[in-house]
């Protein structure tokens, strides 16, 4: 049998042809920065792409469509939706501010795994929200020190991660103070990690116990990753011990507040669905079969 890539290894890297390795190390920085501050109040609707970073922001622009500023996150696969939204945005609103990679943006936002950052950074900055805006950069920059591949194996938590993944499906069981992580994880880790991982429904408790412990006694190879922790965390960590292989409980990112442990915690999600690629010898960048679907879905 092959013996797998050694992640400390500088030639394990070159099976990184699309370079995502460096965007990942750049991100923290890497973000389109607005040229003003926009009039409030403010409203927001994310496709595609952008749907977590409008999902992060809803507390704080419950409306879609806003009297002064509604922000438009055009990150594809609207599915004819864009054009009659921003025809009623138009009506409705002082200023139509849309970003992304289509041909209606005027902030543009490159397609990738890794934009989601990018729309949500450029929001807080265009709402007055600098103070959040660094710390996500910091909370970012403090994930980057551990899980870079400069760090070793045995000090870089992402690569741990990665070992922990391999032959497996990661269950995420996020705390509900990070609206929608686990959606989102699940969804990093299918485009950058090219791996299936499950993002359980509400009364996630009823799920663990009835449909995963069928699955259990069937051998799936499940491992729970716990992210934050309040009470139905530790429910959940008393369920899932015994109906999954593998229990993995994170430890907390170098953060605070909701919103910069909840990128924190994505961002080294997305360093390991990075290092799990290069175990399994595949480039971590997008498929170009996937550009080739937002082409003819546009």
């Amino acid at each position: 049998m092959e013996a797998l890539p050694d992640l400390d290894n500088l030639e394990t890297y070159k099976a990184d042809k699309s370079r995502l390795g460096q965007a990942l190390e750049r991100l923290p920085q890497d973000a389109p920065t607005p040229e003003e501050r926009f009039p409030p109040p403010y409203g927001v609707v994310g496709f595609g792409e952008g749907w977590w970073p409008a999902e992060l922001l809803r507390d704080r622009f419950p409306d879609t469509l806003a009297r002064g500023t509604t922000f438009v996150l055009a990150g594809g696969y609207d599915h004819g939706k864009l054009a009659g939204l921003l025809a009623a945005a138009r009506e409705e609103s002082e200023r139509v501010v849309v970003l992304g990679f289509g041909p209606e943006a005027e902030v543009k936002i490159p397609s990738s795994p890794l934009s989601p950052y990018r729309y949500l950074r450029y929001l807080l900055l265009a709402t007055g929200e600098l103070e959040l805006a660094q710390s996500l950069e910091a909370a970012l920059k403090a994930e980057l020190e551990r899980t870079a591949p400069y760090v070793p194996s045995q000090e870089n938590p992402a690569k741990l991660l990665a070992w922990s993944f391999l032959e497996r499906t990661p269950l995420w069981v996020a705390s509900e103070r990070y609206p929608m992580l686990a959606q989102a994880l699940q969804q990093v880790f299918a485009r950058v990690g090219k791996s299936l991982s499950i993002a359980p429904p509400p009364a996630a408790l009823e799920f663990f116990i009835t449909a995963l412990e069928a699955r259990h006694e069937q051998g799936d190879p499940l491992v729970a990753v716990t992210l934050g922790t309040d009470e139905e965390i530790e429910l959940a960590k008393e369920v899932l011990a015994t109906r999954v292989d593998y229990l993995e409980e994170l430890d907390p990112p170098k953060a605070k507040g909701p919103l910069p442990e909840a990128l924190a915690y994505w961002y080294r999600l997305a360093w390991a669905a990075y290092y799990l690629a290069l175990l399994y010898r595949k480039d971590p960048g997008d498929h170009e079969v996937l550009a080739r679907l937002r082409e003819a879905a546009s």
